[in-house]
């Protein structure tokens, strides 16, 4: 039986495998699917689906090409556990022990790399990967990703890159199926609605997080201005009146506590969730045309063999707090988390596989941050809708960005030329920077009242780390630092609460 049900996720699935006396004794759900399952021409799969399937003599667990799909496993010789959350898993173990060098990562970038978790006895199924159960033996069998020739120019590159887009998405036409489609001012939403406007498919509905009264260029203004030049529903997503802790509180079960961001969208998630319709999202795109942490200054880190300083402008650019913070915060948690060097080992190791790659800083963070973080939104989060049509996933286009070398992306915007190349009586509308919507001001007795239930909440569940939540909630000269240590520790506070069934 589970131990415990802090913070359990009912919407998420599993299967547990026991050996008795030479006999296979199963609980759970004998069959489960997740993604979306896209077949190209040829009948292959191009999309992201995977599952198990359990004959009453074998499992067999099948991931997905880029391992996007969060699949968790634990294996003795005479037990596994298969689930798509770590949270159930844990429950059922006997033993719980925290993995420090998994955790001295994710205090440090706010989220996880490579295929472990934040406990030790329980790894994510790799990319690509068939396991195969058989009375006590699990036998791996891995399919690498299909290499693309690198291409010879940046007009080749934009050219690749744009028919492949087109290609994906009309494997992901709606076919008479009513969808809606989450609009922001930035490059991918806007490409996919234009594409299907272009094919003769309108959303039911598009929607934005935030208000188009804040700013002519905000985010959400540029997004209503392209949805009512398409003569399409337009519809304001604004934030939800549930306070900080509800919202951190639900995001870490959806995502079985492996990131530290995502909380500012939970409001558009909820509200696609509510209407019943499928929808699209871009992820993948982001870290494989448009990446922060290769820009030319950080490939030369690479370059000059500064991979400490590298590291330290990757933890800048993702959503951990600032050193100010880290350091007493981890001084204080009560659990071993592991120093900077062994991290830095570990970070290293990983980096060490995509040495080779045509422009290895994106293929290190297509496979971690969008893998371990970033996909944790259509496929974690709103892991109930089980139709995410995510089209710069689709498996030729991934594999075509790719293959652009470093120096290309240095020159050029490929993302960019490619939207203003397809959709050229278009190109004259701006693009936001990226930053969250800004919310509205609470009134102050709703501020009040939610600095309360945070002093409460550290107070009554994390004593140990003293004064450092209240210094951290009046603090005004880091303002995005002080925040992001709060959820840092309300997330530590939580997966000590979870180890200890409190």
């Amino acid at each position: 039986m589970p131990r415990g049900n802090f913070f359990m996720n009912d919407q998420c699935t599993w299967i547990e495998l026991k050996m008795e006396n030479g006999v296979t004794r199963m609980s759970g759900s004998s069959r489960a699917e997740f993604g979306h399952s896209v077949l190209d021409e040829d009948g292959l799969e191009c999309g992201v689906s995977g599952g198990w399937t359990w004959n009453d003599h074998s499992l067999v667990i099948e991931s997905d090409l880029h391992g996007y799909l969060p699949l968790y496993v634990h294996h003795t010789p005479d037990r596994l556990l298969v689930s798509d959350s770590p949270l159930p898993i844990l429950s059922r173990l006997e033993r719980r022990d925290l993995d420090p060098i998994a955790l001295g990562f994710f205090c440090r970038a706010g989220f996880l790399i490579g295929d472990r978790t934040l406990f030790k006895d329980i790894q994510r199924i790799p990319a690509g990967a068939r396991l195969t159960w058989t009375a006590g033996t699990l036998e791996t069998e891995l399919t690498p990703w299909k290499k693309t020739e690198s291409p010879k120019s940046i007009k080749e590159a934009i050219d690749g890159w744009s028919d492949r887009f087109r290609v994906a998405m009309k494997r992901r036409l709606p076919v008479g199926d009513r969808f809606d489609l989450p609009l922001s001012g930035g490059r991918d939403s806007r490409m996919m609605l234009l594409e299907l406007h272009g094919l003769g498919h309108a959303p039911r509905r598009v929607l934005s997080l935030g208000s188009s009264d804040s700013g002519a260029s905000s985010d959400t203004s540029i997004a209503s201005h392209l949805a009512h030049r398409l003569g399409l529903t337009f519809q304001e997503v604004l934030e939800h009146d549930v306070d900080w802790l509800s919202a951190e509180r639900q995001r870490h079960v959806a995502c079985g506590f492996e990131a530290l961001e995502h909380v500012w969208l939970m409001p558009l998630w909820n509200e696609l969730l509510q209407g019943g319709a499928f929808w699209y999202d871009g992820l993948g795109v982001g870290s494989l045309t448009r990446n922060s942490v290769a820009s030319p200054e950080m490939a030369k880190l690479l370059r000059d063999g500064q991979f400490s300083d590298w590291a330290s402008g990757l933890f800048a650019l993702t959503a951990a707090t600032s050193p100010r913070w880290l350091a007493p915060i981890l001084e204080r948690t009560p659990f071993c988390i592991a120093d900077d060097q062994s991290v830095l080992s570990d970070l290293q190791a990983e980096f060490s596989r995509h040495r080779d790659a045509p422009n290895p800083i994106t293929s290190f963070t297509f496979e971690n941050w969008g893998r371990r973080s970033i996909a944790l939104n259509p496929l974690a989060i709103c892991r109930s809708q089980s139709r995410v049509e995510l089209p710069f996933m689709d498996r030729d286009l991934v594999s075509w960005a790719r293959s652009i070398p470093i120096e290309m992306m240095h020159e050029n915007d490929i993302q960019t030329d490619a939207c203003h190349r397809l959709y050229p009586e278009f190109s004259s509308l701006p693009f936001d920077d990226g930053s969250p919507p800004k919310k509205a001001k609470a009134s102050l007795w709703l501020r009040y009242r939610r600095h309360r239930r945070k002093c409460s909440f550290f107070k009554n569940h994390a004593r140990y780390f003293g004064t450092l939540p209240f210094e951290a909630l009046s603090d005004s000269t880091d303002k995005s630092g002080s925040h992001r240590a709060l959820v840092l520790m309300f997330h530590l506070a939580s997966v000590d609460s979870l180890m200890s069934d409190r």
